[in-house]
């Protein structure tokens, strides 16, 4: 497995995407100062998940972006991708955690972008994934977090700065124990929770133990209940079996009632929706007829009015001329007396009576007023005891004249009676049809109100069927709580009934309905009263405080063997992570002191274990200040200490080193890493920087030697490292302020680094 290729995208000075091809063992990064050597390095450093913005020499994630310049804009991401080789199927991940993640292919390849509000994206082979899949996936290579794989050149000397205990974190990452420390901890973590249910568990044992004996206590008497609630439940079974047997029968009653109730309201309305309401008078054809020839007959009544009185007048002229004539012919008895004639008035007088007596003149009265006429004109003419000689008088011809008119009134007369006769016999066939009519309106009309009635009654039914439903439904709501009631009080799997078939002879009924539910309710108050109204709910609650308990036991029973699994497990890991931190450090420090006495033509150097000192815990008491023993970390903790010894000097000690010599002494180490435990690659970032001519010599053999195990990225200006590389990268910073990069092969580079 090796390292094939990076890719820069927007990632600090490199604005254009650059790619990086490693296919050799040794490849070397040149450019002078400020061109962007190093942001190769801390591109690295980003894609592997990398966290310390100030590590990658910046404040916050926007800082790793490119910034812009006067010809290129100003990014608003930066990616950088970088490929391995995985042929040999070296990198590998917990499926079930990663279970979407495929990695089965040559190559793995890891991206990540980062945003300018600082946003942060990780992929693996295309698919995103969370950081802690790429540490995951790049500790199975032997490349951790701790960043042994890339020493910068002010980083060279971590490990003899860290403290002895850190060093031992970052020689166990070296060594590829990191994941015996995670299992630790995981362990212990693991064992932490399980105290903490056990200390839980028992507390909760200990606070139910006193509602278990109440509980106990009570299920006693719930058992001395026992006959009584089954007496109950045998009750309930009799009378909810007959109580639903008379909500049905009692049901099927009023839906047959309101079924026919239906059926007659429907009939009733369908009647009265289809007649008229005889309150709006029918006005009939004969009606307007009747009417019509009444009106003739008003008018030829009147016409006979009109020539009976004309006739009454002409007859009493009749009279009178005949009176005058018969009058004239007499002899005069009285020869004394001379009559002195009729005066105008006397005549005028005369014709306003005849005229009065004509205007009252009906056709039923005629005969009567024509006699009143003739009475009149007898006294009119009449003198008492008195004649005179009268000249003989001869009204013949008005007297004809005058019967010829009224014979043409007594035509006229009898022609308009016979047209009034006519007119009376329709009358009395349209009264006879109208009488026929409205006899059957009114027939209709005795039909419509009965229908009116027998909706009225249908009516008030409906108004006591419902009062019957609302009843009904009261009682099917009462016989619902009261089953209810006795589930709560007997169970329901306790009164599970069967249906009640009932005989004529033994009819069930509202009234025994009753006397059974007060017998019930009596012996529910005696149930009650002997402790047992709740018995279910009571022995329901007792039996899961004793799961609840017995599952409390076997949880401390369970926890107690893993707290022992886990003490176990704990020392054979520690045990396990002893051995093989000791079998490591033996195999370090050989190439260790192999590569110190390279370094500096001689000496020793070795790595020791060292006890670290455990910090105590300060308790105040008064005021006096007191150190106690910190009771949670008695077993003792050791560390790796460095022991240097330099060839013609007594320096035994890091602290008295030179900075050249910590540099040669750090470097030492690493490379002694590297050689026990080599990474895929190894990235040196100016490393060499202080080294002189010789001991660049002797950093070039080291490089040479290390490149058999991991791939080197050599970030340098020493023409020796230069010279041991394959492939020389150049980067320069253009006149855009945009890092900008081309390869050279080996003998290319060669007429550079000499």
């Amino acid at each position: 497995m090796h390292l094939k290729s990076l890719e820069l995208n927007g990632f600090k000075s490199f604005a254009r995407k650059s790619e990086f091809i490693f296919d050799v063992p040794i490849i070397a990064i040149v450019g002078p100062n400020g061109s962007g050597k190093s942001n190769i390095v801390e591109s690295i450093r980003f894609v592997l998940g990398e966290q310390s913005v100030k590590s990658m020499r910046g404040k916050t994630g926007s800082d790793l972006i490119f910034k812009g310049s006067n010809s290129i804009s100003k990014m608003s991401r930066a990616s950088v991708n970088i490929v391995f080789d995985n042929t040999d199927r070296v990198f590998h991940l917990h499926h079930h955690n990663n279970a979407k993640i495929n990695i089965d292919f040559n190559e793995v390849v890891i991206s990540r972008e980062v945003f300018a509000d600082g946003g942060n994206k990780y992929k693996i082979n295309g698919h995103e994934v969370r950081m802690k899949d790429v540490h995951e996936l790049i500790a199975s290579v032997n490349i951790g977090t701790s960043g042994h794989h890339i020493i910068s050149q002010g980083e060279a000397d971590r490990y003899l700065n860290a403290n002895i205990k850190d060093r031992r974190e970052l020689i166990e990452e070296a060594l590829g124990l990191k994941v015996y420390q995670y299992r630790l901890k995981e362990s212990l973590r693991k064992l932490d929770r399980s105290e903490k249910n056990m200390r839980e568990s028992e507390m909760l044992r200990r606070e139910l133990a006193p509602h278990l004996r109440f509980l106990k206590r009570q299920v006693d008497k719930i058992e001395k209940a026992k006959h009584l609630r089954t007496d109950l439940a045998e009750s309930y079974k009799i009378y909810f079996s007959k109580e639903d047997y008379l909500i049905r029968d009692i049901t099927e009653s009023i839906e047959s009632e309101k079924t026919i109730l239906n059926e007659r309201f429907s009939a009733v309305n369908t009647f009265l929706s289809s007649h008229q309401n005889p309150d709006n008078v029918s006005v009939y054809t004969e009606e307007k007829q009747i009417i019509e020839k009444k009106s003739f007959i008003e008018g030829w009544q009147e016409k006979i009015s009109l020539n009976t009185r004309e006739l009454g007048k002409i007859e009493g002229m009749i009279s009178l001329l005949e009176k005058q004539e018969l009058d004239s012919k007499k002899p005069v008895e009285n020869k004394t007396k001379k009559h002195p004639g009729f005066s105008y008035d006397q005549v005028k007088n005369f014709f306003i009576k005849i005229t009065k007596s004509l205007n009252l003149l009906k056709i039923e009265n005629i005969d009567a007023i024509v006699s009143d006429i003739k009475s009149e004109l007898d006294v009119f003419v009449k003198i008492e005891n008195a004649t005179v000689e009268r000249n003989i008088v001869d009204n013949s011809i008005e007297i004809t004249e005058l019967n010829r008119k009224k014979q043409i009134l007594i035509d006229a007369t009898t022609e308009a009676q016979n047209y009034i006769a006519e007119l009376s016999i329709d009358i009395s066939k349209f009264d006879a049809e109208l009488l026929q009519k409205r006899s059957a309106e009114r027939e209709s009309q005795k039909h419509y109100y009965e229908h009116v009635a027998v909706k009225k009654e249908l009516e008030g039914k409906k108004e006591l069927l419902a009062e019957k439903i609302h009843s009904l439904n009261g009682r099917i709501t009462s016989r619902n709580e009261e089953y209810n009631e006795a589930v709560v009080l007997i169970g329901e799997s306790e009164i599970q009934y069967q249906q009640t078939l009932v005989d004529e002879d033994n009819a069930i009924t509202e009234i025994t309905q009753e006397q059974s539910r007060r017998l019930l309710e009596r012996s529910k108050i005696r149930l009650e009263d002997m402790g047992g109204g709740s018995g279910i709910e009571t022995l329901k609650e007792y039996e899961d405080t004793m799961k609840r308990d017995e599952f409390l036991a076997k949880e401390i029973t369970d926890i107690t063997e893993t707290i022992e699994s886990l003490h176990s497990v704990i020392t054979d890991l520690k045990q396990t992570l002893n051995t093989e931190f000791d079998a490591g450090v033996k195999k370090i420090n050989v190439q260790f002191d192999k590569f110190f006495k390279l370094m500096f033509g001689g000496g020793d150097a070795e790595l020791v274990s060292s006890l670290v000192k455990k910090r105590s815990k300060k308790r105040v008491e008064g005021e006096q200040l007191e150190l106690i023993e910190d009771e949670e970390n008695k077993e003792k903790e050791y560390g790796i200490d460095i022991k240097v010894k330099l060839p013609r000097k007594k320096i035994t000690d890091l602290e008295m080193l030179s900075g050249g010599e910590r540099s040669l002494t750090s470097i030492a180490l690493l490379f002694a890493l590297s050689q026990v435990n080599p990474p895929p690659f190894l990235v040196l970032d100016e490393t060499d920087a202080a080294l002189d001519e010789a001991n660049s010599q002797r950093y070039g053999d080291m490089v040479e030697q290390l490149s058999k195990y991991s791939q080197l990225i050599v970030v340098t200006h020493n023409r020796e490292t230069m010279s041991r590389a394959q492939t020389l990268f150049g980067v320069t910073l253009g006149r855009d302020d945009a890092s900008t990069m081309l390869s050279l092969r080996l003998e290319d580079a060669e007429k550079y680094a000499k």
